[in-house]
């Protein structure tokens, strides 16, 4: 399966990096050479030591070794609890290397092939940052010699040695690399005014990187300050902590070099650092910030700038903010008595962000959840479907750490109603494994709120994943299900849904007298509720399966009266979709001008829509009016754009286009949608 792309992931190498040359020639070393498999090293020492900044800056230095591209994940192995699964970052890289989203699998094993078959006979390079088991490690190895991976671990994960793992060890800076990394960022005149002071510093920092970077943003924060004077302080600190704990000299450095800071900040600015060091997700913005601490927009602002200046945070990117894994701990610890109120105060922001831009996507559709009602006539906060749905796909990893987090803390009723505002992303973008897990739990925090309403479209929505795998069995099971609640609670519009799904999977299964059935059955709960874009929307799904029996009269009826409905509700989207159904019986019915205006006016719609799937699929019924109409060369044209299109998102979409490109070319007359 070839790369459409080559991911571009490593993050930025840090400003102040020093020496370290003996670290960085033994990577060298270990990563040359023609081993039998993926070139394995395992950068290992003792938190805030410096092994991400060794192991990013070494992979910069090298990316042009590896032209297939570089992948890297932070493992967040700092603990049991918080360390991401293979499986979550599988997906990831998968999609980076260029797998339709509806074609990662959803088992581990299924993950671990694929990622093997995508890899075979490239070069790439893949960074795993603080890993925290061997079976963490190991699924994400690539099959091909040519992949070297690096990995940085606090633990020395000697299983990995049966893979082949070559290990390089981090200690301390040493004192002479120590007062170069604090005459770098004091500048050169201070520190040569009090070079004992400068030495002494690296001393009571025990020579970490993390540490020296806070005791020197201290220092540049107050350029009046003398150097001697943070000594003395450092100094009373490591006094205070080697009479009240047992810790080693390291832990003694690092946790009195935070202790020290962490003391000097405002009251407002260590709220935000001990509440948000209690997110369970790697990166989060001022926005979440203000969400979760409750302060004014302007205070939050304030807030990160001060932990950003005095190195107790990093800004990854503009509003994107994120702590070393030793500053969290040290944050955490400090216990906010709001601590809590993090989970489901982030859980509800998620909740109204989403929901937000989902009305971009799909404005008008049924919600349970009350939040979309909640948020009628605020301005929109995208100015497309497309950006909408690339803000989710880029808040998905967070969203379902929170997820988690408010089942486990049985926040049970904004669990659900975030696990039903997936809806959107999932159906545009089909993330299958997280939209499996994500359902799951939603549907256990719904069952727990003896909500049959939010269970019932729960179970339809995780029937619609199963229906788009092809697994037909489990989406009638799931849907039926979702009949059922909806019947016992009285809910016709959760019938109604159920009910439709059901048609699709008979119309899944070749039962297209089934499919229309059921659909007919949908449509009339839809007129009793008087809801028009429902009625509209099962007269497309009747015209449709009309259309694939043969029956195209009945099929125009039904798809004249969607249209006309859609038309008169200002769904644009939906009048578009339609007009594919009548432009192939305009054109079998002798009208294929017709048919082509009908279609290059669905094109200018679904094109804005951020699907390449619904563009595509007017360009594959232009090729079949074009072809029927004896026009093969305007038909190929068609085609190649489609294939085009498609080939950043693969999967049955770009399946089906080259088998309808390959039947024209053959001369066949095989219908291409």
């Amino acid at each position: 399966m070839p790369l459409s792309g080559s991911p571009r992931q490593l993050p930025r190498p840090p400003v102040h990096f020093v020496s370290r040359a003996g670290e960085l020639s033994n990577l060298d070393a270990l990563t040359d050479g023609g081993a039998p498999q993926a070139r394995l090293v395992v950068v290992v020492g003792p938190g805030g030591v410096g092994k991400t900044a060794l192991a990013v800056t070494w992979a910069a230095g090298h990316a042009h070794r590896y032209p297939d591209g570089q992948l890297y994940t932070d493992l967040r192995g700092f603990s049991a609890e918080t360390a991401v699964t293979p499986d979550e970052v599988l997906g990831v890289f998968l999609r980076a290397l260029g797998v339709a989203p509806e074609r990662v699998p959803v088992t581990l094993a299924e993950q671990v092939g694929l990622y093997r078959t995508v890899t075979a006979g490239r070069r790439l390079l893949v960074v795993l940052d603080n890993a925290v088991s061997t079976a963490q490690v190991r699924p994400l190895i690539p099959a091909s010699d040519g992949c070297a991976v690096v990995v940085t671990s606090r633990l020395r994960l000697d299983g990995l040695f049966s893979d082949g793992a070559r290990f390089v060890d981090v200690a301390p800076l040493s004192q002479e690399d120590a007062v170069v990394l604090l005459t770098r960022a004091l500048g050169q005149h201070r520190a040569e005014a009090e070079p004992a002071a400068v030495a002494e510093l690296a001393e009571l920092c025990g020579r970490f990187p993390i540490t020296l970077k806070v005791a020197a943003a201290r220092l540049a924060a107050r350029p009046r300050w003398p150097v001697s004077k943070v000594t003395a302080q450092l100094r009373d600190e490591r006094s205070r902590l080697a009479t009240l704990s047992r810790l080693s000299a390291s832990e003694d450095s690092v946790t009195a070099a935070f202790d020290w800071s962490y003391r000097e900040l405002p009251q407002y600015v260590g709220v935000l650092y001990r509440l948000m060091a209690e997110l369970p997700v790697p990166e989060f913005g001022a926005g979440l910030a203000a969400a979760v601490t409750g302060m004014p927009a302007a205070e939050v602002a304030e807030a990160l700038d001060v932990l950003v200046d005095a190195s107790l945070l990093e800004e990854a990117e503009v509003d994107h903010y994120r702590f070393h894994d030793l500053v969290r701990l040290h944050a955490r610890a400090q216990r906010d008595e709001d601590r809590f109120e993090v989970v489901p105060r982030a859980a509800e922001w998620y909740l109204r962000e989403m929901t937000r831009a989902n009305l971009v996507v799909i404005p008008v559709r049924w919600r349970v959840s009350p939040v979309a009602e909640q948020l009628a006539g605020r301005p929109a906060s995208f100015a497309t479907d497309g950006e909408a749905l690339d803000w989710l796909t880029a808040q998905l990893p967070s969203a379902l750490s929170i997820l988690d987090e408010a089942v486990a803390g049985r926040h049970d009723e904004v669990a659900w109603q975030l696990c039903e505002a997936l809806w959107e992303l999932l159906l545009y973008r089909k993330h299958y494994p997280e939209w499996v897990r994500s359902h799951e739990l939603g549907i256990v925090a719904a069952q727990r709120c003896r909500n049959r309403v939010a269970e019932s479209r729960l179970r339809y929505q995780l029937g619609r994943a199963h229906l788009d795998l092809g697994d037909l069995q489990s989406a009638e099971r799931e849907t039926r299900w979702a009949l059922d609640l909806a019947r016992e609670a009285k809910d016709r519009r959760n019938e109604s849904a159920a009910l439709e799904q059901l048609g699709m999977v008979a119309q899944g299964r070749g039962d297209l007298d089934a499919a229309v059935a059921l659909f007919a059955d949908s449509l009339r709960i839809e007129e009793e509720l008087g809801i028009d874009r429902g009625v509209a929307a099962r007269h497309w799904r009747i015209g449709e399966a009309l259309l694939r029996a043969g029956r195209e009269v009945g099929a125009a009826r039904h798809l004249e009266a969607a249209a006309q409905m859609f038309a008169e509700i200002g769904d644009d989207k939906g009048a578009a979709r339609v007009a594919l159904g009548l432009a192939r019986i305009d054109a079998r019915s002798g009208h294929p001008d017709v048919a082509i205006r009908r279609l290059e006016q669905a094109r200018a719609v679904l094109g804005r829509s951020g699907s390449a799937v619904h563009e595509s699929n007017v360009l594959l019924a232009l090729a079949d009016v074009a072809r029927d109409d004896d026009q093969a060369a305007r038909a190929r044209r068609y085609l190649v754009e489609a294939v085009e299109l498609l080939a950043e998102v693969g999967g049955a979409a770009l399946e089906r286009a080259r088998a309808a490109l390959v039947a024209l070319e053959n001369g066949d007359r095989g219908e291409g949608a």
